[in-house]
């Protein structure tokens, strides 16, 4: 693909990306429920308020944020992403649970499903943030919905316009995407001393 092409390519994908934002007005952001889940004490305000990696954003900076937000949908079941797909996309959980599958998911093999179990999230979760991070991203692991579940994404396009037209709030989220990774991170060191702790015990009962 020759330079101009990528770039009318880039074009495109950028008009089909913000065609289907998030676009709420800000009372109804504020104070009204939202019209996404049927929840009558669900605000997107109220949403992000209880999500810690916002918690330094103003009111103002989520609200700017959450316009470049787009929302998706999936019936129960519904495979949002598979294992070694390309990634370029960062969800939160508004409203239902996703369950994450490592190696193979098979939607026909109940025995399959079982034995690559990772774990289930749930309302105010999230996912897929290296998506984001890396120059180029491959899916480390499955993502179905778990019930009709209504996510919150933000894709590669939207982060760099967000940081071109707000760079407080993307130099923000950016920030609050680094210290998921790094929780993330101590999250698996504290799981691998545990389980190095417990074979060594093995070990040595043996």
């Amino acid at each position: 693909m020759s330079t101009n092409e990528e770039k009318t390519k880039s074009k495109i994908d950028s008009v089909e990306f913000i065609s289907d934002r998030l676009d709420t007005p800000i009372l109804k952001y504020f104070w009204q429920a939202s019209p996404l889940s049927g929840a009558k004490n669900t605000s997107i305000h109220k949403f992000f308020r209880k999500i810690a990696a916002f918690e330094r954003f103003t009111d103002h900076e989520v609200f700017l944020f959450s316009k470049f937000l787009h929302v998706r949908k999936f019936e129960s079941n519904e495979i949002i992403f598979r294992e070694n797909d390309g990634g370029f996309g960062f969800y939160l959980i508004f409203n239902g649970n996703v369950n994450i599958y490592a190696d193979e998911y098979e939607e026909n093999s109940e025995t399959l499903k079982a034995m690559n179990f990772v774990t289930q999230l749930e309302k105010y979760q999230y996912f897929g943030e290296l998506s984001l991070l890396e120059p180029v991203n491959r899916r480390n692991a499955s993502a179905v919905s778990q019930g009709v579940t209504t996510l919150l994404a933000i894709y590669k396009p939207d982060l760099e316009e967000l940081i071109e037209r707000y760079p407080v709030v993307g130099a923000k989220f950016l920030q609050a995407l680094s210290l998921i990774v790094a929780n993330r991170l101590q999250s698996i060191a504290k799981e691998l001393r545990i389980l190095k702790n417990k074979y060594n015990k093995e070990v040595s009962s043996n």
